[in-house]
């Protein structure tokens, strides 16, 4: 109960401290994609009811990653530690004012990682791993960065979970088919079959204004420098505990883990903005929790109320700058 009402006050905080006192970071707009142009002109519309969706997906997203860490067995021990860790990297250091489009792409990545570690964890059914795939395409469509990730490193990181050829071809086929649909709905209509994959590649390479270190204040850059101890110390584990995780559960936290570096990568690409976080925020969520379970208390006790307090510090400075 303790880490839902955690996750219910990031939540409400940063949503009503991104809509009363935006960052110039925050306010950077995505650059238009084929599906995120109009979100965003939706939002233009209802953009309170755009900023209370983001809220409670925010809530949804967090709570569910944690339900499924459970579900699915990950953890050598019951953890929920998913929950609040999602709204530490997701709202903790900076939230995008994109948030219907924002809100998309967190659900987009929920369902792939539920789908993923379903196929890994019971059976490897080629449906699990088709439907994680699909919601995986469907991001570059929202969010031009996230190209990177399903187009480049999705395919190699199947690899990781399942590794097999004829798994690999259905992750490959799967990923292309959000794209492929959209251009041949687009053909139907009299366009260039082939426009949506330009526009895609122009929203890549056109720089969104974003910088990130002009973005952040100290408390922000000490979060992420604390979430970066906690990301490797749960890497270490995954790599050196090799008798408290499952076959299974090891390939899929191997698989959260070079997630998590490939969403880092993402800050380096032209049209990034804050919505990566959300992006990272889901492996990071269904990894980092190992450390809780398999380091000791007072250690883990003390990253974690640091995590919040420097959250909280950096919610302030944010919002009286």
């Amino acid at each position: 109960m303790d880490v839902v009402v955690t996750m219910l006050v990031i939540a409400a905080v940063a949503v009503a401290r991104s809509v009363v006192a935006p960052t110039d970071g925050e306010s950077v707009r995505n650059v238009a994609t084929p599906l995120g142009v109009w979100l965003q002109g939706l939002q233009q519309e209802m953009p309170l009811f755009a900023a209370v969706v983001w809220g409670v997906m925010m809530l949804v997203v967090g709570v569910n990653a944690g339900r499924y860490g459970v579900k699915y067995s990950l953890y050598p021990a019951y953890t929920l530690m998913a929950i609040p860790v999602f709204g530490i990297v997701a709202a903790g250091v900076m939230v995008s004012r994109d948030y219907l489009l924002t809100s998309a792409v967190a659900l987009c990545g929920l369902l792939s990682m539920k789908y993923l570690h379903r196929c890994v964890m019971r059976g490897g059914r080629f449906g699990d791993l088709s439907l994680s795939m699909l919601w995986t395409g469907m991001m570059p469509l929202l969010f031009a960065p996230a190209a990177v990730m399903a187009y480049a490193v999705m395919p190699v990181l199947v690899l990781v979970a399942r590794p097999s050829w004829r798994d690999w071809a259905v992750a490959v086929v799967s990923l292309l088919f959000p794209l492929a649909a959209f251009c041949y709905v687009g053909w139907l209509g009299g366009g260039d079959f082939l426009a949506p994959v330009k526009a895609m590649h122009e929203a890549f390479m056109t720089p969104s204004g974003f910088e990130f270190f002009a973005s952040t204040n100290p408390a922000g850059i000490l979060l992420i420098g604390v979430l970066i101890v906690m990301t490797v110390c749960s890497a270490s584990l995954v790599v050196s505990d090799r008798y408290s995780l499952k076959v299974k559960a090891r390939a899929a936290m191997r698989f959260n883990a070079l997630l998590l570096i490939a969403c880092a990568g993402m800050f380096f690409v032209p049209s990034c903005t804050a919505t990566a976080f959300v992006l990272a925020a889901l492996p990071a969520a269904m990894l980092l929790p190992l450390m809780f379970v398999r380091m000791g208390v007072g250690f883990t006790e003390t990253v974690y109320r640091l995590a919040l307090l420097l959250a909280a510090a950096n919610t302030l400075i944010m919002f009286i700058s």
